[in-house]
């Protein structure tokens, strides 16, 4: 399928990511409309499934749109992996607003489905998935008053795991920065 045919007319594609579910193939896309600021572009990411049932063979699973007039991006990408330990492959998706903060928010999406299961935001962590145990890895600043922005005293790492839909601390570890 071509990912093109999967935005809104006049919108770029800005990243693809392909998946497997247990509901069978997904894709998921990632667009913007072009415009005069770079910095103030309509952005838009999906999740389409691959189905067998004799209707359109590819359908919008979920999607959501952040309008720059409202949700101003910088940034907008997904990593696909099972963070839910059931077989089944996920998007974890990190919307990026900027700043010296890295701040943006990140949802994860069951693919299979299309219900979102996992949504946070702030600012100077990044939220990746996990292997070991499968899950979510949190990374964050940590501060100590008197410290800079741009120097923490510590980082702290964390890993969420799901245990039948609550997300659970399986571990947290803090070290200098």
């Amino acid at each position: 399928m071509p990912t093109a045919a999967l935005i809104p007319l006049r919108a770029e594609v800005t990243g693809s990511w392909d998946a497997s579910t247990s509901a069978g193939d997904a894709i998921v896309v990632a667009w913007s409309v072009p415009g005069p600021d770079p910095f103030r572009l309509d952005r838009g990411i999906a999740a389409w499934r691959r189905f067998d049932d004799g209707a359109a063979p590819w359908r919008p699973v979920w999607g959501q749109a952040f309008p720059a007039r409202r949700d101003p991006l910088q940034n907008l990408t997904a990593d696909v992996a099972d963070v839910t330990g059931d077989g089944s492959a996920d998007a974890v998706v990190s919307a990026e607003i900027g700043g010296s903060g890295t701040c943006g928010s990140v949802l994860v999406v069951d693919l299979a489905t299309g219900d979102r299961i996992f949504r946070s935001s702030g600012c100077d962590r990044i939220v990746t998935p996990s292997a070991d145990p499968v899950g979510l890895t949190i990374r964050e600043a940590v501060y100590k008053a008197g410290d800079a922005h741009c120097c923490p005293s510590a980082v702290r790492t964390t890993i969420l795991v799901d245990a039948d839909g609550s997300w659970q601390t399986a571990s947290s570890t803090t070290s200098p920065a």
